[in-house]
């Protein structure tokens, strides 16, 4: 199990130390074949929820020697896993370190960083290319240098503020979803464009 004060990328929670206790019974073959499912179910209009089919639920207790109840638990948890690990575009070695941390054992970590590292690709693409609920979509950037003289003295410039304005198309069935507008000083805008630098080495690595 994790060490106090480690950090770690999923919830401490008692649900999740049923269930990473659960996979660590399993074998770490039939464990990749459910994981790889659940993952290529991500960014689907129904979810990993509807990986399987009530049949191949009954099946998957039979086969893993889980009841009804430990197999849920295990099936929401690996959901949980990937979504958690698509949403924070986590390298496949990170997540086998972060699942280690979290207290699985190294086979069933490297078995479902292994489904991650295959399937990662598709899985980002199909996330990309949903509408995810509705979630507006970035069309164009425009920006602007703004410079405004100190009120208490013309003389003196005050700070730059760099503008940004982000022009959103809505869903195909909605109708436009507006501008967003953002002021960034020089710092702001340093820490900013650190994060979206982060974020791209992130994406290229997955690639």
């Amino acid at each position: 199990m994790s060490e106090e004060g480690d950090e770690t990328l999923f919830s401490n929670t008692k649900r999740v130390r049923e269930a990473i206790s659960l996979m660590n019974g399993l074998d770490e073959t039939k464990l990749s074949v459910v994981v790889r499912r659940l993952a290529r179910a991500l960014g689907d209009k129904e979810g990993s929820s509807k990986a399987f089919s009530e049949e191949e639920v009954e099946q998957l207790q039979s086969h893993l020697g889980l009841s009804a109840v430990e197999l849920s638990t295990v099936l929401e948890a690996c959901s949980y896993i990937f979504e958690k690990t698509a949403y924070d575009l986590v390298k496949p070695a990170d997540l086998s370190e972060q699942l280690q941390t979290s207290g699985m054992l190294a086979p069933q970590a490297r078995a479902i960083a292994g489904v991650w590292e295959a399937e990662a690709k598709r899985v980002l693409g199909k996330l990309r290319s949903a509408s995810l609920g509705g979630t507006p979509r970035l069309k164009a950037t425009e920006w602007q240098l703004h410079v405004q003289a100190a009120r208490s003295d013309l003389s003196r410039v005050a700070e730059p503020r760099a503008i940004f304005q982000l022009v959103l198309d809505g869903p195909k069935d909605k109708e436009s979803a507006g501008n967003v507008t953002m002021e960034f000083s020089k710092e702001e805008l340093a820490g900013f464009l650190g994060q979206l630098d982060k974020m791209q080495s992130q994406l290229d690595s997955l690639n």
